[in-house]
């Protein structure tokens, strides 16, 4: 299953993660492409980091939030994924996949 550049658009995160588990088989993938938020302060004063900086404003005005990789981590390993991992696109393009044991 695949979600792209819109779980963060979910108005409850952790419950749309722990149905997209609940809906794989076992050994089922599960990968999550996202706009990732940066990760701290020293990192927001980066090109990448300030151009995220701005789409959250955007985003925060809508009802939405961009999250950082550790985040997106956090939440598939909180909804019982395993093998959890990422895969850096690029600086303002994360892919993060678990497997549903």
């Amino acid at each position: 299953a695949v979600i792209n550049i819109s779980l963060h658009e979910a108005r409850d995160i952790e419950r749309a993660v722990t149905r997209a588990h609940a809906a794989l088989r076992p050994g089922g993938t599960f990968l999550v492409s996202e706009f990732p938020f940066p990760e701290n302060e020293d990192e927001c004063r980066s090109v990448p980091g300030r151009l995220m900086c701005g789409v959250q404003f955007f985003e925060a005005h809508i009802g939405c939030q961009l999250l950082p990789t550790t985040r997106f981590v956090e939440l598939l390993d909180g909804a019982g994924f395993a093998d959890v991992g990422v895969i850096p696109v690029t600086p303002m393009h994360v892919v993060v996949r678990g497997t549903r044991p």
